[in-house]
């Protein structure tokens, strides 16, 4: 299928909020075009990925719908892309890789941008920002092992300052965690539902929102909730929980997903196991997810 009229329209509004993103951040048209290319690069790779494969099994799939968000309402100047899948898919087998073909894209655009991004990227001291204020990331994984590879210890009293190649190659693994969250018709919903049992999905589901929720209020008050009721029994366990305030978002997120609902559809035929292969690059889509996640990605700091 062809692009229309409107994924034009789209893509155009998205390349100009991003842009105006960008140019609100670091104050450079240079800056603000590489922040919105690479941004769009790795969002286009992602849904291509499903694309390609949809078309790949004759599925009734179109391409990306972009979109655009005004620089006041999203951080990041789009709320993403997506794909509108228009026939049922028929296997498994089809479903595992549609659904995986996307992060896998997404990822691979990523870690270039993200490397590239991070070499470029300096330390700053947070006092010469004069109190303006600005957004603390948390640190997934694979950002904090590239960053300690390439920049080495951040220095004390000290923050990275991201270059828009790095902050792209951030919300690069931030999008790519919230697709592959194991949870009801994501993209790790898929990747599950295909590998195992209808059942198995279900219970993976429930277990994420439930996982979500925490990470949205945070290990703190359930501790404090903890050590109140469980009292002194309690406490060895306790000591070894990490505690963090949570990020809200994790609760909308929680919120969605319940109102999604945890059951996935049928495939046309529920064939039996995908083989070691399939199930191999499963195990990967689980590691990319935990290496890309971050408890509390954005805070506010002043």
């Amino acid at each position: 299928m062809r692009p229309r009229k409107i994924h034009v329209i789209l893509f155009l509004l998205t390349v100009l909020t991003t842009f105006l993103t960008g140019l609100a951040m670091w104050g450079s048209y240079l800056n603000a075009a590489l922040f919105s290319g690479a941004l769009l690069f790795i969002l286009g790779s992602h849904e291509m990925g499903h694309y390609f494969y949809g078309r790949k099994y004759g599925i009734d799939i179109t391409p990306p719908y972009f979109i655009p968000a005004p620089p006041i309402i999203s951080p990041i100047g789009t709320f993403g892309a997506f794909i509108k899948i228009k026939s049922p898919i028929y296997s498994k087998k089809a479903l595992f890789d549609i659904g995986i073909a996307g992060p896998l894209a997404g990822i691979i655009a990523t870690i270039p941008i993200m490397i590239v991004g991070i070499a470029l990227s300096t330390f700053v001291n947070p006092e010469s920002f004069n109190g303006n204020g600005g957004y603390m990331l948390g640190i997934p994984l694979i950002f904090g092992f590239v960053a300690e590879t390439i920049l080495g210890p951040v220095p004390e009293g000290q923050n990275i300052f991201l270059h828009p190649l790095a902050f792209a190659g951030w919300v690069g693994l931030f999008v790519t965690a919230l697709n592959l969250i194991p949870s009801g018709q994501l993209d790790g919903g898929h990747i599950i539902y295909a590998l195992f049992s209808r059942g198995f999905h279900k219970v993976i589901s429930v277990l994420m929102i439930a996982v979500l929720f925490v990470f949205g209020v945070g290990t703190a008050p359930l501790l404090a909730l903890a050590e109140k009721y469980g009292g002194a029994a309690a406490a060895p366990y306790l000591a070894h929980v990490p505690v963090f305030g949570g990020w809200p978002g994790w609760v909308l997120w929680a919120a969605l997903l319940t109102l999604m609902g945890t059951r996935h559809p049928p495939t046309y035929y529920e064939d039996g196991g995908l083989g070691a292969g399939r199930m191999a690059l499963g195990l990967l889509s689980l590691l990319i997810f935990v290496g890309c996640i971050s408890p509390v990605p954005i805070s506010l700091a002043y």
